[in-house]
């Protein structure tokens, strides 16, 4: 065999073929080569392929290709942004307005989480808002609303008490202040009452004395500015302790000068703000009630079915037949007609009064077969007496108002006429909103419209249904928060007349522009106030025109006794359970009231009455 010497790869050692295959030769041979090397690893050789010329998608790979695609598509996110920025969107102004206020506005619910985090809100300037005192389940969360509150809370009207405070003295001072008539004294100053209730608290006059120094038909200020008032004012900022005593004593008094309240009342007498609050959705038709007079008495149409079609059919002929518009309701009413229903009801409650005493007897007198005969006699009487009673009261009743639904701008243009217009004769218009709350749509009468104007537990916090349980602490207006029956607003036109009722739950009435004058009388006066019985369609209610009254019809009427006062913007009247409200409006006016639960004291005169 011949030898052969060769290289071995990356080697300076040369070996004989046969001798180099030892082990410890081979691994000197490595330990030589590190050694040469400075002990670094051995670098493997790695082989260089050409991608961009391999892969048919090479290019995207490439640096130049990749700063250029950043480049654009930062510039085009920039622009994006900057377009939504600054011109919010492409569709017509008409459209713009009507979707940026929108009171019943469709389907654009409020969403918190994405009212202020998104980035283009977020570069705007416009991060989450949270409406000052909003209830998380009460109220609304539409975003047509939030953003009018933020327009208004951070731009226009910042929260300032002492602005608004003197926004509601000067409104307070533009209409002229009230002083008690020399004939209306009382042992007390109105100004700065008791600590507690004095005995008689509240004075009262007779009606007639009060009626004739400012007739109701007219709501011109008297000259002499003098008045029958007999309850007190509190100042909110001083005596809200003094005023919480007259509360737990169930006493009528007005609060003034509560900074919630005053918020409210500068915020709905700014110019515009009324107008962007109810008229986003130019479609909104509200209630509203209709008149023929300037008298206003509630009712509930207890017509059977077919009469009810049969009046709205002759109606509607006779509006046929006119050819213009007309409008259905009595106003101030027949009082002869509702004396012939009080004496109905006279005559019942005697029968009814004749079987409880003929009951006792016959009780005590088991053998006198004579005592049970009248008994069974006289039970079938008061049973025809109260059918009688209820065909007799709707005999010739007709409706005192017409009930309609128009937008805020429609009322006010009927409502806000010059003096021409006005007068007790010609017509008048009463405009309503109503916030259900937690009372939802399940109303005896059907009254509450869930929805429509949900934001008022927003605008009035004050009548927010808070617990004693709640970090804020209970309204000081609402004593059962958990029996509230909504917040309910009526804005009035000059010269309105409420008639004289009352109620049976506490009223709190917050007055927030205009004037208003409330003539109040305790429930003991309840036996000669000629109430309309139970039964009757305006229930509750006075048959007495205040107005005019018929003394020969309603004698007793005479002897009754009340108080007034005049509520301005930013007032609150805490009414008592079962006092009765004789409301006259002074000028155009908006007025909200909440109640909360009721009493029983005072009850047995509400008894005597038949209630």
């Amino acid at each position: 065999m011949s030898s052969m010497q060769h290289r071995r790869p990356h080697s300076n050692v040369t070996v004989a073929n046969g001798d180099s295959d030892s082990r410890e030769e081979r691994r000197m041979e490595r330990r030589l080569a590190k050694e040469r090397r400075g002990g670094v690893k051995k670098l493997r050789r790695v082989k260089r392929s050409d991608k961009y010329r391999k892969s048919p998608w090479g290019w995207k790979s490439d640096p130049y290709f990749q700063i250029t695609f950043l480049s654009f598509s930062l510039f085009s996110l920039v622009g994006v942004i900057l377009f939504k920025t600054f011109h919010h969107s492409g569709e017509s102004p008409h459209w713009a307005a009507r979707r940026a206020y929108q009171p019943n506005g469709g389907d654009s619910e409020y969403n918190s989480d994405n009212a202020g985090g998104s980035l283009l809100t977020k570069l705007r300037g416009q991060r989450k808002y949270v409406i000052p005192e909003s209830m998380e389940n009460i109220g609304t969360k539409k975003r047509w609303y939030t953003d009018l509150r933020r327009e208004y809370d951070t731009e226009i009207l910042p929260k300032d008490d002492e602005r608004s405070l003197k926004f509601v003295e000067a409104e307070r001072k533009r209409q002229g202040l009230y002083r008690q008539s020399p004939q209306a004294q009382t042992p007390y100053d109105i100004h700065n009452c008791p600590e507690h209730p004095p005995e008689g608290y509240p004075m009262q006059w007779p009606v007639l004395d009060v009626t004739r120094n400012w007739p109701t038909d007219d709501p011109t200020r008297p000259k002499h500015s003098e008045i029958y008032q007999g309850i007190c004012v509190f100042d909110y900022r001083t005596d809200l302790r003094k005023a919480a005593r007259y509360q737990r004593r169930e006493r009528p008094f007005i609060m003034r000068n509560d900074p919630a309240v005053a918020r409210t009342a500068e915020r709905w007498n700014h110019p515009g703000y009324m107008e962007k609050l109810l008229m986003g959705n130019e479609d909104t038709m509200r209630r509203t009630e209709y008149s023929p007079n300037n008298h206003f008495m509630y009712w509930v149409d207890k017509r059977p079915k077919d009469q009810r079609r049969a009046a709205a059919k002759t109606f509607k002929d006779k509006m046929k037949d006119n050819g213009e518009e007309i409008h259905n309701g009595f106003g101030r009413g027949n009082q002869v007609a509702m004396g012939e229903a009080m004496h109905d009801i006279e005559e019942f409650n005697e029968l009814k009064a004749r079987l409880e005493e003929a009951k006792a007897y016959a009780s005590h007198h088991e053998d006198d077969d004579e005592a049970r005969e009248e008994v069974e006699v006289l039970k079938r009487k008061v049973a025809k007496a109260k059918n009688d009673k209820k065909e007799a009261a709707l005999a010739n009743w007709q409706p005192p108002t017409e009930n309609l639904r128009m937008t805020y701008l429609d009322w006010l243009k009927h409502a806000n006429v010059t003096d021409d217009k006005l007068g007790p004769d010609n017509p008048h218009w009463y405009f309503r909103l109503i916030g259900c709350g937690a009372m939802g749509d399940h109303t005896e009468d059907g009254s509450c419209d869930k929805g429509s104007s949900e934001w008022l537990f927003d605008e009035l916090t004050f009548f927010q249904p808070r617990e004693e349980d709640d970090e804020s602490g209970r309204p000081f207006y609402l004593v059962e928060p958990s029996h509230q029956k909504g917040i309910h607003c009526r804005f009035g036109m000059r010269g309105v007349i409420a008639e004289n009722h009352f109620d049976l739950s506490r009223n709190a009435i917050t007055l927030l522009g205009g004037q208003r004058r409330y003539i109040l009388g305790d429930p003991s006066q309840c036996v000669n106030m000629n109430l309309l019985p139970r039964g009757h369609p305006s229930a509750r209610h006075s048959a007495v025109d205040w107005s005019n009254p018929d003394l020969e019809e309603f004698p007793t009427f005479l002897k009754t006794h009340v108080n007034e006062v005049v509520m301005q913007p930013g007032d609150v009247l805490y009414l008592p359970t079962n006092w009765f409200h004789y409301i006259v409006s002074l000028e155009l006016n908006m007025q909200c009231n909440t109640r909360s639960g009721g009493e029983k004291i005072n009850r047995e005169y509400i008894s005597e009455c038949g209630f």
